[in-house]
């Protein structure tokens, strides 16, 4: 993972990357520092996520974020800023996160996490569909139902049947987004898409309504809760 850090504050730039580098293994993260907005945007480099401070000498970080969105709109920026009052204009560039500084390490910790989880829930996986391979994205899946060795995938886009288990089709999605879980013995949920839970069935963001057994609720209460409680912004 390539992350550029982006402050006209050689202290804190320090400091930060050395926050990044105790989160992440050196092995596995690669820090590049910028001590203004220009140098950044000149870098041939691509990077993973961009810490961008808002306030800085020269070009600003909320007009170098306008400019890094012209030519790439995915890429999380993560503002960095003292001032929490910016962050309505931060909608306007798909800011991803802002953290005040000084920067808390477990806030720090949570955004690396959650940007890590959102840039594999964007990968797909091959399914065999009616003698094709078809690419499900994971993050899309609302839920699962089977009957006996065949399994149905909802997705947001659509429904595709497969032969397979249903315990197989959990993992091999949970292998991506680990947020599939079970909820009858036939059937599981996408915790991303739960609106609202009731004692007997959980109310998914299509409408979709899925029925509950008892000896899962609790259990998928509980998963449901921490999901929320780890991804809550």
């Amino acid at each position: 993972m390539r992350i550029a850090i982006c402050d006209d504050e050689s202290i804190f730039l320090k400091d930060l990357e050395e926050k990044i580098y105790r989160i992440i293994p050196r092995l596995d993260c690669n820090v590049e520092p910028f001590s203004c907005a220009e140098d950044l945007l000149a870098s041939s480099l691509s990077f993973d996520i961009i810490f961008l401070d808002i306030e800085m000498g020269g070009m600003d970080g909320m007009s170098a974020a306008r400019k890094i969105r012209l030519t790439d709109s995915t890429i999380p920026i993560v503002f960095l800023t003292s001032h929490t009052e910016m962050a309505i204009e931060g909608y306007e560039v798909n800011a991803f996160r802002f953290l005040k500084k000084p920067v808390e390490d477990g806030k720090l910790r949570q955004t690396l996490e959650d940007i890590k989880l959102m840039k594999a829930s964007q990968k797909g996986v091959l399914i065999k569909a009616e003698g094709d391979e078809v690419l499900v994205v994971p993050s899309e899946v609302l839920f699962i139902e089977s009957d006996n060795n065949n399994v149905r995938i909802i997705t947001t886009s659509g429904t595709l049947s497969t032969r397979m288990k249903l315990t197989d089709a959990i993992d091999l999605l949970n292998g991506i987004i680990d947020t599939i879980r079970r909820v009858h013995r036939c059937s599981a949920v996408n915790l991303s898409h739960v609106s609202r839970l009731r004692e007997k069935e959980a109310l998914l963001d299509d409408g979709s309504i899925v029925g509950i057994s008892r000896s899962y609720y609790k259990a998928f209460k509980n998963d449901l809760y921490e999901f929320v409680r780890k991804t809550a912004r």
